[in-house]
Parts: structure tokens; C-alpha cells; sequence
């Protein structure tokens, strides 16, 4: 079976242009391009057809070995994805808080040993907001490679001798035998992901995994068995549509749509059909051959791989720091060029060095695989730890308490001075209930106590609908709002507060729509009978308070754009509860203030995760509180 050439094609690597540029300004801002992940795809077409026709041509040739098949690929690949993996882990070691470097070390582990695309497909989605900061997720797509790379040489070779076995050597007998596999294999390969897809109740998993990819992978495989194309006036418009069906759906998908299945079919059928008419004599004449063989486009593609390997590392420690997907315009540009830089050096002095070197596979195997992941291994015994923030602190970081009555009224609910009867009731949702240990330093020093009852998503307002929240919520909400209704009248005074964005429905979890009603109704009908205290709420973090106590340790300081959410929604509420006779507006903002950045007091987190205060922010509160004002006069 003729499969032709060694000959260098330059629009091979402008077509790798295309895929890793897509895919990096995907990455970047997935408004960009909404569905360049496409990208990935192309590398997987013509990682089909080059690896189809080297091994068709070799065994054409009587000779093919596996030994040095496999040390080129060790010398293509290895050398810098364990330049970039080692880099990665060592800035990690410095960067990342234990638990996120542990989390990466288990990664790592898979990653070198060709199976991070079944260890994210276990429990994450390629598009989830939590994938934005792990450093090591695109190797899925190398490892889909690596698998393909064991498999298919073997399968190939066993048909190769079963045609050979069965005389059937004619190079149109084995070209047509070979493509007739190939279709059936990507018909197959293409139905089952589709139906697959459809079927699974999660579907993301399906994303990394090679069964869902291989169809992709025999596109490549196909266009190399179907040999040289006749040329023709054709061959030209051909081209253009390939390009076409490539760039169309990058702009026609978003990252919602169901992939890979049918939606994938498209480009990469458009790829192997630019892989293929690059085979004829007059492909080179084209304006799609043209387009992808300009000098900038074969630049890019030369340094595709190393681009693909730096360029999401990069992303993933810039959005870890900065704490936010969108990241501002100048580190999006800052991005690109330390991606590009990296690239550039690791073609250079990684790639450009290893790959050509004549090296036997026993040789390559030890030197480039067995020798880096040990001491992968060896680095990431040193990945365990405590937490740097934490040290004794234990609970007082880590919750807002766990002996509080938040969902239930059977634990310790009574906070301020112990000599005195619990004559105020605080309540609200789980951001009242992270204020117990305020309430705790302000009664104390005011020299009164109080029964805190909360309950999570639940602002116990008269007619609250707790069907909108979540099912384990509804229950204790339901009992919190009876509690309240039945016994306001019994205190000398309430005092509300919550997350009021969220009850105002400003967030992407469901709320009451009737909310900012039933508050003001509620508050005018009580303060009739008890005067009532209604709290600002606490701004909502951009970044984990552990994060930046770590970073203000080792000396990295970020200035980042606040939310102003908590500001906006406690206007709103100021401005509808004000004018109501018994009902006072209490703002707690200028002692948050205090805090640098909102986040921390001493150098320790005040919050635990991007919206409670613990139990020593909420203390601290207390404090720099009770220094300036009164709650309860």
C-alpha cells in the first residue's frame, strides 16, 4: 500500500497554528472563540494521519520496528512535557496552599503514567469553574494520545500481516481494506459517543476519554489510507471548505453544547480532508495551502506542542492568584507572551535538541521515562502539609463554629454576657449564623445576651417560600420561620441580617422573587411591637482568604478589582427599611474596613471560604465593632 512521502508540509503546521491558537484564545476568554477547544480535535486528526502513515510506510518498506517507533515517540514527546510538568510543580511547591498541591501531586502522578484524562473524568468537567486553576488538566489530551499511540500501531500491524497472511498484497487491495476499517471505525466510534452522551446521566466524563475520541484519531488514519487524491480544479474549493467546516463550528458551538458526538464530526472531518488534498501535486496553488503555509502560521505551528504544554499552566497560577476567570486585560496580554516566550525556549533548547538525537528505545525509555517520573516521585513526597494559615487555630479559620443553632435549636444558641437572660433574638440565614461570634464580643460588652437561630439559604421573613431552596434546607427553614413568628413578641429586640444579594436574587442560586416585599412587610409588622437592628452584609470575596494570607506571606501582593455585590444589595435594603418606624439600619461596613483587603486581621483569614466570616473574622468584627458604636442602646 503506496502512502507517499516523507515530504515536509508546511500547511500541516499552519494547520497546527490554527488548532493551538484556538484553543489558547479559547483558554483565554472562552468569548473569544466559544467553542475552540476544537482545537484539541485538530491535534487528534493529524496525530491519526501522521502516525497512520509513518507506520504504513515503514511496513511498505519492511521496516517498521516498534522499538524505534516508540523511542521517537519518547523523543517527540517526553522531554518537554517533563520540562513542563517539573516546572510546574516546582513554582506549585511555593505557590499553591497544601491541599491545592496535594490535589495537583495526585495529577502529576496520573500525568505521567498517561492516564490524567481517566483521573478528571472521574469526578470534574472540562468546563467547570474549579478547572480554571488546575495547573495540569490539558494533559488529558496527551494521555488520549499516548493510549492511541499503544494501541493502534499494534492493531495496524496485526491487520498489516493478517493481509499479508491471506495474500492479499496488491497496494489497491490494501488501501481499500485499510480505509473500509477506518470508516467502520469512526461510524462506529461517532454513534456510540453520540448515544453514549445522550444516555449518561453526567456526560461530562465522556469529554476525556480515548473511546470518545478514537473516531476523531481514524479521520487522520483515513485520510493517510486513502493515499494521493487526483488533482483537479476542485482540489482548491475542496481546501476551503475544509477550512471552513473547521472554523464554522468553533463560532457556531459554545462550551454548553454536546460534545464530543456528532458536533465533533464537522471539523474533523474538515481537517482530515485538508490533511488529504495536501497530498495532491497542486495543493500548494490553493489559498487554503497558502493561508496555512504563511511564515507566521508555520512559526506558531512549530512551537504548537510546547505552546499547548505552557500555555494553560500559565492561565491556571494567573487565575489561581488573581482569584477570578476573567482576568484583566493586561494579564490576558501578559499570558500570551510569557506562553509564547516559554514555548519558544522549550522548542528551542527541549524539543529542537531530543527529537532528532538516534537513540535505541531501551536507552530513551530509561534516560526519558523511567528516570524523570522517578523523580517526580521522589518531589512529591514532599507535597503533605498543614496548611500554612491554620497552625493551632483549628476551627477558628476553618467554620463559623460548629456548636451553633443553625438548622436545629439543640445546640448552644445563647451568645453574649452569660449573667444575663437571653432578652434578643438574632436570626437570619448562614451569614447571620457566621455572626455568632460577633454577637458573642458585642453583647458582652454591651452587657446583654442573645438566642442566635439560623438556618442555611433561610431569611425567616413571614411567607418566605423555602421551596425555592434547596431540599435539605426547606425543612429547618419552615421551622425557623414558625419559631420566629411565634415568639418576636417575647424579646426586647431583633436583630436580622443575611445574604442579602442572594435573597435578592442577584446570584445564580434560586430565591424567593417576592423577597424585598416580604421584608419590609415583616419588619413593619414586628417593629410594631420589638424595635428591630437589621445588619449590613459582608462583601464577598474574590480570592480564598487562605490564598492571599499565603501570598502576603511569601511577599506577593496583588491588587485586584472588589466585588461590589454586598455594597449594591445592602443600598437596596438600606433604602427599604429605613423609613420604617422601630426598624434601624446598623452597617457594619466601616469596621469590615478594617480588614486588609476584606480578608485578613494579623495576617489570618477572617473568612472561610468566599463569603463567611469565621469564627476569629467574626470575633475580630466584634471587636473593632464594640470600639466605635453600639448595636443595642
Amino acid at each position: 500500500m503506496s502512502i507517499n512521502s516523507n515530504t515536509y508540509r508546511k500547511d500541516i503546521d499552519g494547520l497546527r497554528a490554527v488548532a493551538v491558537l484556538s484553543v489558547l484564545f479559547f483558554h483565554i476568554d472562552y468569548r473569544l472563540i466559544p467553542a475552540g477547544y476544537i482545537g484539541v480535535d485538530i491535534f487528534f486528526v493529524i496525530s491519526g494521519f501522521l502516525i497512520t502513515r509513518i507506520i504504513v510506510r515503514e511496513m511498505d518498506a519492511h521496516a517498521f520496528s516498534f522499538g524505534r517507533f516508540y523511542a521517537r515517540r519518547i523523543m517527540r514527546i517526553l522531554p518537554a512535557f517533563f520540562t513542563v510538568v517539573f516546572v510546574t510543580l516546582a513554582i506549585a511547591m511555593v505557590l499553591l496552599l497544601p491541599a491545592d498541591m496535594r490535589d495537583l501531586a495526585v495529577s502529576a502522578r496520573y500525568a505521567a503514567f498517561f492516564a490524567s484524562n481517566i483521573f478528571f473524568a472521574r469526578d470534574r468537567g472540562y468546563f467547570d469553574a474549579a478547572s480554571d486553576e488546575l495547573p495540569l488538566l490539558h494533559m488529558w489530551s496527551l494521555s488520549v494520545e499516548e493510549q492511541f499511540y499503544f494501541l493502534w500501531p499494534l492493531s495496524l500491524v496485526g491487520l498489516f500481516f493478517a493481509m499479508r497472511r491471506l495474500n492479499a498484497f496488491s497496494s489497491r487491495v490494501h488501501r481499500g481494506f485499510f480505509a473500509g476499517v477506518a470508516c467502520c471505525l469512526i461510524l462506529i466510534c461517532f454513534v456510540w459517543t453520540q448515544y453514549a452522551m445522550e444516555q449518561a446521566g453526567s456526560r461530562e466524563h465522556l469529554y476525556f476519554l480515548l473511546q470518545s475520541r478514537f473516531g476523531e484519531l481514524m479521520i487522520g488514519a483515513l485520510a493517510a489510507f486513502l493515499g494521493q487524491p487526483r488533482s483537479s480544479r476542485w482540489t482548491g474549493v475542496f481546501s476551503l471548505t475544509g477550512l471552513a467546516l473547521i472554523i464554522a463550528p468553533m463560532f457556531l458551538l459554545t462550551k454548553e453544547s454536546m460534545y464530543p458526538g456528532y458536533n465533533a464530526l464537522a471539523p474533523c472531518l474538515g481537517a482530515g480532508l485538508i490533511l488529504y488534498l495536501g497530498q495532491c501535486s497542486n495543493y500548494r496553488s490553493t489559498w487554503a495551502s497558502k493561508l496555512l503555509s504563511l511564515k507566521a502560521m508555520v512559526a506558531v505551528g512549530l512551537i504548537s506542542y510546547s505552546l499547548y504544554l505552557w500555555h494553560w499552566p500559565v492561565l491556571a497560577y494567573m487565575r489561581y492568584v488573581y482569584g477570578r476567570y476573567a482576568l484583566p486585560m493586561s494579564w490576558q496580554f501578559t499570558a500570551i507572551a510569557a506562553a509564547f516566550l516559554f514555548a519558544g525556549l522549550s522548542y528551542t533548547w527541549v524539543e529542537q535538541t531530543t527529537r532528532r538525537r538516534r537513540i535505541s528505545f531501551g536507552r530513551a525509555f530509561f534516560w526519558f521515562y523511567l528516570l524523570p517520573v522517578a523523580g517526580m516521585l521522589v518531589l512529591l513526597q514532599s507535597t503533605t502539609g498543614q496548611s500554612p494559615t491554620e497552625g493551632g487555630h483549628g476551627l477558628a479559620l476553618t467554620s463559623y463554629g460548629e456548636d451553633v443553632c443553625h438548622g436545629n435549636f439543640d445546640k448552644r444558641c445563647v451568645r453574649g454576657d452569660p449573667t444575663k437572660p437571653a432578652r434578643i433574638l438574632v436570626t437570619g440565614d448562614s451569614h447571620a449564623a457566621s455572626l455568632n461570634a460577633f454577637v458573642d464580643v458585642v453583647g458582652r460588652s454591651e452587657g446583654w445576651s442573645a438566642r442566635v437561630l439560623t438556618g442555611s439559604s433561610c431569611s425567616p421573613v413571614f411567607k418566605f417560600d423555602e421551596q425555592v431552596l434547596p431540599g435539605f434546607a426547606r425543612k429547618p427553614c419552615n421551622e425557623l420561620k414558625q419559631y420566629f413568628l411565634a415568639n418576636y413578641a417575647q424579646y426586647d429586640a431583633v436583630v436580622f441580617t443575611s445574604f442579602w444579594a442572594f435573597q435578592l436574587g442577584w446570584t445564580e442560586d434560586a430565591a424567593d422573587p417576592d423577597y424585598l416585599a416580604k421584608l419590609t412587610d415583616t419588619l413593619a409588622t414586628i417593629a410594631q411591637t420589638v424595635p428591630v437592628y437589621i445588619l449590613s452584609d459582608v462583601p464577598r470575596l474574590t480570592i480564598s482568604p487562605f490564598r492571599l494570607a499565603h501570598f502576603q506571606k511569601i511577599g506577593l501582593h496583588i491588587e485586584r478589582q472588589p466585588s461590589d455585590e454586598a455594597s449594591r444589595a445592602n443600598l437596596v435594603v438600606k433604602q427599604a427599611v429605613e423609613g420604617i418606624p422601630g426598624v434601624k439600619w446598623v452597617d457594619l461596613t466601616p469596621a469590615v474596613g478594617r480588614f486588609v483587603q476584606r480578608s485578613l486581621y494579623d495576617g489570618l483569614p477572617v473568612y472561610f471560604d468566599d463569603q463567611h466570616l469565621n469564627v476569629y473574622g467574626s470575633t475580630q468584627l466584634g471587636r473593632i465593632f464594640s470600639g466605635s458604636q453600639r448595636l443595642i442602646p
